[in-house]
């Protein structure tokens, strides 16, 4: 490394003469190093090309053929087709409208069980795509079937449409051959001799065809295809990109030295008259990095540009240095309001959660009674139900509906129903366990969701939740009563809703049955 730094050049003009000199040889070199692999490459990268053509054009035709296929079966679903005779006008007819909305379908017919054709539509075409459906009327027995020809137009503008843009000059050629190689498209196609094996390799070969030529072709098969083993075939001539770069290469080879030793001559120059003024401010801006505030930046020599980047660099440093005591200053006072913000943010984020608590606690509270509302009934039934399914325990649902609540509105006004459902509530709160979970379920409707409590262990509470808001709702409107419905969870509820329905229907047969009583489900 040491006889490398003698010998490498201090002066930037040679360095930069040698640098640029050497990039250009070891371009060169590299250049020609990497020649077979760059036509290696380029290759893979046609052939890559062909394969994904291939494959794409393989699903295009199979959803193409699909969906031909699913609209024939959709059509034998019609009326016409289930019930009308084979041989009738009106079957007749609903072929030609068929075809008069499917240009594809250049032939239509229906064929009878025994191989004959009933009823068609239109002329075959050649060459042709053959699709068929079964035919069965409306008790699901075989009528026949709905046969469709199309010709290949579909196809080729299908090909045209996934081919590469920008290449109808050297555009790839494409061929649909069948499980026996013999070509199905396009029209006038080479013999089945003449197309190629299946590939077994990476999808795509460069290889002579029988026609003497030799082409980079591949192939992809199709799914789903009206017969076994379909497959489209794309080739296309090989690159001639690497042969034509190799004889270009070889006469630039001359004329490259030739420039590369102009160049290095040039730049010699450049850089000389570069460096000088650059070494000037290189010399100044030391002084100054010393201490020394009246250095002298201006230069006797030097391209525009340069002159301009001394005077800003004299204008800089006298900011510099001017700013250099207002910037310790506001720095202090910069800290004392960053401090002082940070304890104002601190503060106003602990009052935003507090206010976020609040509101979270509203949004799930009932504001006459302050039990849970309905949000808050339905999240604690949908946990409830996971965990049952889960841990498999028992848990109930108890629904209360105040009896005869409307005429408590009627007769002595809504403050009154208000006093009364807060009553109702405060009884529910006491009655239940600390377990328990009660909410207001609708206007006068309350739930009460029982934790770990089977059937039997709900009717018991429900006993007394109706006993103690009986007990404890004597207002102005008189003894107020509640009717309850009880249900506990079984495996057959399909969700938390499920267990809450048939507690409700138990609280329409407590309605039904004289009201002020405990009904199960």
């Amino acid at each position: 490394m040491k006889l490398l730094s003698y010998l490498w050049p201090r002066s930037f003009r040679l360095r930069l003469s040698l640098l640029f000199g050497g990039l250009f040889l070891f371009a060169s070199l590299l250049d020609t190093a990497l020649e077979p692999r760059m036509n290696q490459g380029l290759l893979q990268d046609k052939g890559e090309a062909l394969q994904a053509t291939a494959r794409g054009i393989a699903k295009s035709l199979a959803a193409g053929l699909s969906q031909r296929r699913r609209e024939l079966a959709l059509h034998t679903q019609t009326p016409v087709f289930l019930s009308a005779p084979l041989d009738s006008p009106a079957l007749r007819s609903g072929l030609e409208h068929i075809r008069l909305h499917n240009p594809d379908y250049a032939w239509l017919g229906v064929i009878a069980p025994d191989g004959r054709i009933a009823s068609a539509s239109g002329s075959p075409p050649s060459p042709r795509i053959e699709f068929a459906a079964p035919l069965h009327d409306e008790a699901g027995k075989l009528r026949g079937a709905l046969a469709a020809q199309s010709a290949w137009a579909w196809v080729a503008t299908l090909i045209a449409e996934r081919l590469p843009r920008g290449s109808a000059g050297d555009a790839p050629q494409v061929f649909i051959v069948n499980q026996n190689n013999a070509p199905l498209f396009p029209p006038g196609a080479p013999s089945q001799a003449d197309m190629p094996a299946p590939l077994s390799g990476p999808g795509y070969q460069q290889g002579d065809w029988a026609d003497g030529e030799t082409y980079l072709y591949a192939d992809a098969v199709i799914d789903d295809a009206p017969g076994p083993g379909w497959r489209v075939i794309v080739r296309q001539p090989p690159p001639q990109a690497p042969a034509t770069l190799s004889r270009l290469r070889s006469a630039l080879t001359l004329p490259g030295w030739i420039s590369t030793l102009l160049l290095m001559a040039v730049v010699y120059r450049l850089a000389a008259a570069f460096s000088r003024p650059l070494e000037t401010l290189a010399h100044t801006a030391q002084r100054v990095s010393a201490g020394d505030e009246q250095a002298d930046w201006s230069l006797r020599s030097g391209a525009r540009e340069l002159q301009q980047l001394a005077q800003a660099m004299q204008q800089m440093t006298a900011t510099l240095l001017a700013r250099r005591g207002e910037l310790a200053a506001a720095n202090a006072g910069l800290e004392q309001k960053v401090e002082e913000r940070t304890e104002a943010l601190s503060e106003a984020k602990r009052q935003l959660e507090e206010r976020a608590a609040q509101l979270e606690q509203l949004a799930r509270s009932d504001a006459l009674t302050g039990l849970g509302n309905r949000m808050a009934a339905a999240e604690r039934l949908t946990a409830e139900y996971q965990r049952y399914h889960r841990s498999r325990a028992p848990y109930s649902v108890l629904l209360l509906d105040a009896d005869h609540f409307k005429r408590v509105n009627d007769n002595h006004g809504h403050a009154v129903g208000d006093q009364v459902l807060q009553q109702i509530a405060a009884a529910l709160n006491g009655a239940a366990r600390a377990t328990d979970f009660a909410a207001r379920y609708g206007g006068e409707e309350f739930l009460l969701l029982l934790p770990d409590t089977d059937a039997e262990g709900a009717m018991v509470l429900a006993e007394r939740v109706r006993t103690a808001i009986s007990a404890a709702s004597d207002t102005v409107a008189g003894v107020i009563t509640v009717s309850i419905g009880a249900a506990t969870a079984r495996d057959d509820d399909a969700t938390h809703e499920t267990i809450v329905q048939r507690a409700d229907e138990a609280l329409y047969r407590a309605k039904e049955n004289g009201r002020n009583r405990v009904e199960g489900a």
